[in-house]
């Protein structure tokens, strides 16, 4: 990834400045039993693919279109789900992403809640086609 400074206007916390740099689980994944694309206003697209094994949520995987900020709330958003009940993921709000990351600009914050909307869209389209 890219080694310029995180693109925003405003601070940026050291664990976001990383996963924009590094973001964890970056890319498809091979096998998935759950998987959403969502275009959020701003423009950036989100994709998210989940395994989930006994109702675990056991592997997340995440593209994006959109800038550091982005990456960072998508990279955050698949270390939050993994490992997790599948309910206990569904949960998973802007408001977790932001703290988790230590927050963002106010005029970013708007791509934790479009890394949350894919999560729950993923994790949805597992429980309607692949759910027991």
């Amino acid at each position: 990834m890219s080694d310029e400074i995180l693109p925003v206007q405003g601070h940026v916390s050291p664990r976001a400045e990383e996963r924009y740099h590094r973001p964890r689980n970056y890319g498809p994944l091979s096998q998935f039993n759950g998987q959403a694309c969502i275009t959020g206003p701003c423009g950036d697209t989100m994709e998210f693919w989940i395994q989930v094994d006994v109702e675990r949520v056991t592997r997340v995987g995440f593209t994006t279109t959109g800038c550091g900020p982005s990456r960072a709330a998508g990279s955050m958003a698949t270390e939050l789900a993994t490992g997790q009940p599948l309910t206990s993921a569904a949960q998973i709000e802007q408001a977790d992403i932001l703290a988790a990351l230590g927050g963002l600009p106010p005029a970013s914050e708007h791509c934790a809640l479009l890394a949350a909307n894919t999560l729950h869209a993923a994790i949805q389209d597992y429980v309607e086609h692949e759910a027991p």
